[in-house]
């Protein structure tokens, strides 16, 4: 395993991304977002996705806001997950609107239970994940929870809906970088959007 592969190596590269997220000014992320969305948005109409699951955006991550919206307005299912701290998996809940959202764990905006509907069919066909990295091989840099990869490892079993399921990294253009390091249960994406393009692997 080379160096830039080593699991310690994931500590330091977090810091590093998470500072240069942070360095993008609020102007430029509501720019480079919205572009982002725009893109997501004419894949999902190609895809003919009834149903997609996205992230409500916390600190300085890529905002979903419009591609949520959108997703309202043309009558599809926008689904959000809610993080469970106790075990670290994630509740798949249907959002219908920002009113069904209250502040969850880390204090991240997230469905509330009491109003939002949970999610009992299959897997939605589109997952927009976010991340503090990502590599042009499909390699994510997440939080360190491993909230995203136990929730792909859940739905593994059933290997047909598993194929069927694209995960999709949101990230700004800057959060893009040669090699993201990886380790055998880290969820691998099958595409990036940008706000410059969509990066198919």
């Amino acid at each position: 395993m080379s160096e830039t592969n080593l699991p310690g190596n994931k500590a330091y590269m977090r810091n590093q991304m998470t500072f240069k997220r942070n360095s993008i000014t609020s102007e430029q992320r509501n720019l480079w977002s919205k572009a982002a969305c725009a893109k997501a948005q004419e894949l999902v109409e190609s895809r003919g996705a009834a149903a997609f699951m996205i992230y409500v955006a916390f600190r300085s991550e890529l905002d979903l806001s419009a591609l949520m919206e959108w997703g309202w307005r043309t009558g599809r299912t926008v689904i959000v997950p809610k993080c469970e701290a106790s075990d670290r998996s994630m509740t798949l809940y249907e959002l219908r609107g920002r009113d069904e959202l209250k502040a969850g764990a880390y204090g991240i905006m997230e469905p509330d239970p009491l109003k939002a509907a949970k999610v009992q069919d299959a897997m939605p066909a589109i997952v927009f994940v976010p991340g503090l990295a990502f590599d042009r091989n499909g390699g994510r840099l997440g939080y360190g929870g491993g909230y995203y990869d136990r929730f792909a490892e859940a739905i593994r079993s059933d290997k047909q809906e598993h194929e069927e399921t694209l995960w999709l990294g949101m990230a700004f253009e800057e959060q893009l970088t040669d090699e993201v390091p990886l380790e055998p249960h880290d969820l691998r994406m099958n595409g990036i959007i940008t706000e410059n393009s969509v990066y198919m692997l």
